[in-house]
């Protein structure tokens, strides 16, 4: 190894963002994996109601970046991988087929659908702005309004609206 990829290295952490950074439909995946302390292949087709192909796919994934490993019949969290997770998994939201996960500030959403999981994203403070701009007037925003008051696109409000929607419920559990 030269010196060059010494130095260049990256760390279990950063691997981890990167990777849920870029394919943001993987964490369902990993957050079952972890919660459940490992899981079968068929017992997360049961958890997500997805297709096989999906959930292979998910797997490979996770295995080839080193973050899951299979032990047994199980598919379970990598030793180096649990204490990031735990501290990662702090700032995570789920309700129903919906989960959200908080990184620096950006929103990941995921959805379960039955054949696919959906993502975007949300930056933290256009969802700081409309809880500020709603706390202010002291009336709920629309979507309509919430795009004419910070300009941003009508589909960035609906789903800045749902974002909060969905973190409200978790904060009720």
């Amino acid at each position: 190894m030269s010196d060059k990829t010494k130095d260049t290295e990256i760390s279990p952490r950063g691997v981890l963002l990167a990777l849920i950074t870029r394919k943001p439909w993987l964490i369902p995946f990993i957050y079952y994996i972890y919660t459940y302390s490992g899981l079968r292949l068929n017992e997360l087709k049961e958890l997500m109601n997805l297709k096989t192909l999906i959930i292979r796919r998910a797997l490979w994934w996770l295995t080839k970046y080193g973050i899951v490993e299979k032990s047994g019949e199980k598919y379970i969290v990598t030793e180096k991988y649990r204490k990031i997770l735990e501290e990662l998994l702090l700032n995570y939201c789920t309700t129903g087929k919906t989960h959200v996960l908080r990184i620096g500030k950006t929103y990941f959403v995921a959805i379960i659908r039955k054949t696919r999981i959906s993502t975007y994203t949300i930056p933290s403070d256009i969802l700081d702005k409309l809880v500020e701009m709603e706390t202010n007037v002291q009336i709920e925003f629309t979507a309509k309004d919430l795009s004419d008051a910070l300009g941003i696109p009508i589909k960035l409000a609906q789903k800045t609206l749902k974002l909060k929607q969905i973190l409200s419920e978790c904060r009720k559990k």
